[in-house]
């Protein structure tokens, strides 16, 4: 993994946690249904989010070969 793909996870990651905070958010507004309200909202940010991620990472590696031992 190289520079471009870390800073690329350090940034989803940041992202992954501004989505769970979001998700907790909206679902305390009406704790009776915190559950349903976090999944859905959790899932329905954080699935398209990790397809994004992959493909970005993926367009982010290197084209050379690394060495083999």
């Amino acid at each position: 993994m190289n520079t471009r793909q870390k800073i690329g996870v350090a940034v989803l990651d940041v992202v992954i946690l501004i989505e769970l905070g979001i998700s907790i958010y909206l679902a305390n507004k009406t704790p009776e249904l915190f559950t349903p309200i976090f999944m859905k909202t959790f899932f329905v940010l954080a699935i398209p989010t990790l397809i994004l991620a992959r493909i970005v990472i993926k367009r982010l590696r290197n084209v050379e070969p690394s060495p083999s031992l």
